[in-house]
């Protein structure tokens, strides 16, 4: 029975590289820019990278448990002996850093964890559940209402300089900006994506709503405040480590802030079964022609298993990466089966041969050749104009 359940798993692994095999190679070779033309060599490195391997192969990530760690990205090394290609940090809980906040628990500030990562080869991902006050004055969510626990911070108020909201807006980008600022200081690129999952659930059915505070005042208002992130973090701070990813909800095309603000689109499914996922990875491919797409958030859902990645690979669908949601009870030891995506999930993704760990990106990385800046300038007798 061994030999023959080897046997079959062999069959497919070569039948999946040659679904990877007949992908136009055109991809790899064609210069692809990032929206931000001031980027930094190691962004565009790592942008080339990305576009390399599209199509053809895929990246494998995971999420900090919460925040700021590499906990569910040691879950996977210790179910496969492999270490995920990327790894993406939360900035939920900047308001209790150490750096801004004495009675704080965290530091962001502190980079080891993100340092690390990027020197053993990996790649850097950043999102951020950008946590408001709730209405009770004590607590932070970023869930839109008018209960105690939820908040009724105004995004539309991205058009008054005067309002607190705005206020808020520009402080906390700022925060931010400088924890980034520090990654790029030490020559990391980041794999951006902020105000994910804008617009919610309101396409899938009749009453549906955001269900962040970032997506309430609706499109115009989100489009608003994305550009002006953008405008705050590129042209303000000079930010060029970015590669921004906008995460689309599929049927809101209206809320894409433009091809000049985004790098690449993502997508979260947690009903992430092999043909609704085909369906719209080719929705979105063929809408946003020029971008890479991924799968930004996946796992198994309330009602039902998200499919194997061998199955989800033949079925057609050619995400640049994935990325499983943590389980805070798996990781603190109140569950022995991880919610998301567990040790088995896991082994068949690797167990393809063509899901990227962290050595084959660094390997891929290699391979990209040196990105080289000129600087001209202007003389005149010997002197710099």
């Amino acid at each position: 029975m061994k030999n023959n359940l080897l046997f079959r798993h062999s069959r497919l692994k070569k039948r999946l590289l040659l679904a990877g095999a007949l992908l136009a190679p055109s991809l790899a070779g064609a210069q692809h820019t990032l929206c931000n033309p001031a980027a930094t060599p190691e962004a565009r490195q790592v942008y080339q990278a990305l576009w390399g391997i599209y199509q053809q192969q895929t990246l494998s990530a995971t999420v900090a448990n919460v925040d700021w760690n590499i906990r569910e990205a040691e879950n996977v090394h210790e179910w496969t002996g492999k270490w995920p290609a990327m790894n993406v940090f939360d900035f939920i809980n900047i308001h209790n850093s150490k750096d801004v906040n004495p009675a704080g628990w965290i530091d962001y500030s502190d980079m080891t964890v993100v340092e690390d990562w990027w020197r053993q080869g990996g790649i850097v991902g950043c999102m951020w559940h950008w946590n408001v006050p709730a209405n009770n004055g004590t607590d932070y969510t970023c869930t839109p209402g008018t209960q105690p626990g939820e908040t009724s911070f105004d995004p539309a108020k991205v058009d008054d300089p005067s309002s607190d909201e705005y206020k808020r807006m520009i402080r906390d980008i700022d925060q931010v900006a400088g924890y980034l600022g520090q990654m790029q200081q030490a020559g990391i690129p980041v794999v951006w994506r902020p105000l994910h999952e804008a617009s919610g659930n309101i396409y899938d059915f009749e009453g549906g709503k955001a269900w962040f505070w970032w997506g309430a005042a609706g499109a115009d208002a989100y489009k608003k405040l994305w550009r002006l992130m953008y405008d705050r973090m590129v042209n303000h701070h000079k930010l060029n480590n970015l590669i921004w990813v906008w995460t689309s909800q599929v049927g809101d095309s209206t809320w894409y802030p433009g091809d000049e603000y985004v790098d690449v689109v993502g997508r979260d499914n947690y009903k992430a079964l092999q043909y609704p996922l085909m369906k719209e990875y080719n929705t979105l491919a063929a809408r946003y022609p020029d971008k890479i797409i991924a799968l930004a958030e996946c796992g198994n859902g309330d009602e039902v298993n998200m499919a194997l990645w061998s199955k989800i690979w033949e079925r057609g669908s050619r995400w640049c990466w994935f990325m499983p949601w943590y389980d805070y009870h798996y990781n603190a030891g109140q569950s022995d089966t991880h919610k998301f995506a567990g040790k088995d999930w896991w082994l068949d993704a690797f167990g393809t041969g063509l899901v990227l760990d962290r050595e084959a990106f660094r390997q891929a990385m290699e391979q990209q050749p040196a990105d080289k800046t000129y600087k001209y300038v202007l003389t005149k007798d010997n002197n710099v104009l």
